[in-house]
């Protein structure tokens, strides 16, 4: 019998793109979609067949859907960005009847997490916060607590010290073109990116948290709008407190699929929850890499109908170093880790990275690239070095 293929959305996205190659590795073919239709993707040895269509955020749910029918796709459907979590727990029975294979919480888990309310699970500790408008905040601003942490959007945040503070970057975020209605704010946790980490649950249909992996943070890219972004550098580790109250909140939001925990360990030694994301992330490519294999086990939850017991199979051995990044993504080698980072610490940065690899292939991955899918990876890499030339050359962001 023919192994269904993974089917996984935009994979013009390296991250996604990424997760695309770990999936190949692992032995599944991959059908999916691109926007717009990238030279990797055509030229991947493990993607079977790709359709370009629209991306969901350039559309409404319902249109989607549509664009989505007419490619004719099925397989073991995989959500790797949150408007995608949220469109496949909308449209469970639309997708279902495509023949797509997959797991999904609830679309009230959904509206909880995306709200940060958070049952009390022993093990995790809930910094204050959540969704506010924006009108709501100037009227506020002086009662608050301060510091705290303002996220704007998608993986940008930024600290703020006092009352004017806030007012200037509520202000300022205001005046762009399309200026956003509600933000989300939340206590500062104290303390470097070293001290966060995120736990990657996997749930079965019966609610119960099956597989896992846990990895720690090196370094993030500092974002445009604020304090930190998206992970660069990180390395497999496995943290039994971290797994264990991840494991009980996502059982106890009666979730379904895959889930990211993301947590900041504090001064005193709890680990803070920051966010929950409602799906796979980029951290799943490290954690094939360290043998956790979430993506085997969640093709055998949705294809096979097995029943498998908890288990964590990662090794706490491999690391991640993001060298190959495109689209809406930094490679780690060309984003400053602090002002005064000179082109020359950048570099060896990326030197001791590929040395690493060259080493033992095992222990490093570097995002986007793989030896054994040399042509796309090779596009992939001419990508990257043109859009960070395009960076030095105008001191303006990738992207």
């Amino acid at each position: 019998m023919t192994r269904l293929p993974f089917v996984l959305h935009d994979l013009q996205d390296s991250q996604i793109y990424a997760l695309a190659q770990a999936a190949g590795r692992a032995g599944f073919e991959v059908v999916g979609t691109t926007n717009p239709e990238e030279p990797w993707v055509r030229r991947s040895k493990y993607v079977r067949e790709a359709y370009a269509m629209p991306c969901l955020s350039d559309l409404t749910a319902s249109m989607y859907a549509y664009y989505l029918k007419q490619t004719g796709l099925s397989g073991v459907w995989l959500p790797c960005t949150d408007d995608l979590a949220e469109f496949t727990a909308r449209y469970r029975g639309f997708l279902e009847k495509m023949g797509m294979r997959f797991l999904a919480p609830a679309p009230e888990a959904v509206a909880r997490v995306f709200a940060k309310e958070f049952p009390e699970v022993e093990g995790l500790v809930r910094p204050w916060g959540g969704e506010v408008r924006v009108a709501s905040l100037y009227e506020e601003a002086s009662k608050l607590p301060y510091p705290l942490i303002l996220k704007a959007v998608r993986g940008h945040y930024r600290l703020i010290r006092d009352p004017e503070a806030l007012v200037r970057v509520l202000d300022a975020l205001q005046a762009r073109e399309h200026p956003e209605e509600t933000l989300a704010i939340e206590a500062y946790v104290p303390g470097e990116v070293p001290r966060m980490a995120s736990a990657i649950v996997l749930c079965d249909g019966e609610g119960r948290a099956v597989r896992g992996f846990t990895a720690r943070r090196l370094r993030a890219a500092k974002a445009g709008d604020g304090l930190f972004g998206e992970t660069t550098a990180a390395r497999a580790e496995w943290i039994p407190e971290l797994w264990e109250a991840a494991a009980r909140l996502m059982e106890a939001l009666g979730w379904r699929g895959f889930a990211e925990v993301e947590c900041k360990q504090g001064p005193d030694g709890r680990w803070y929850l920051l966010e929950v994301n409602p799906r796979i992330s980029g951290w799943g490519v490290l954690a094939e890499a360290d043998g956790a294999g979430v993506l085997a086990a969640y093709h055998a939850l949705c294809a096979e109908g097995a029943r498998l017991e908890p288990a964590v199979l990662q090794r706490s051995r491999a690391r991640y170093v993001r060298v190959i990044a495109t689209v809406y993504h930094d490679p780690d080698w060309a984003v400053p880790t602090e002002p005064q980072d000179s082109l020359m610490r950048r570099a060896r940065r990326l030197a001791q990275a590929v040395w690493a690899k060259l080493r033992d292939p095992a222990w490093v991955s570097l995002g986007a690239w793989d030896a054994w899918d040399l042509k796309a990876s090779l596009w992939l890499l001419g990508r990257t070095i043109r859009r960070v030339w395009a960076l030095f050359r105008g001191r303006t962001r990738l992207d």
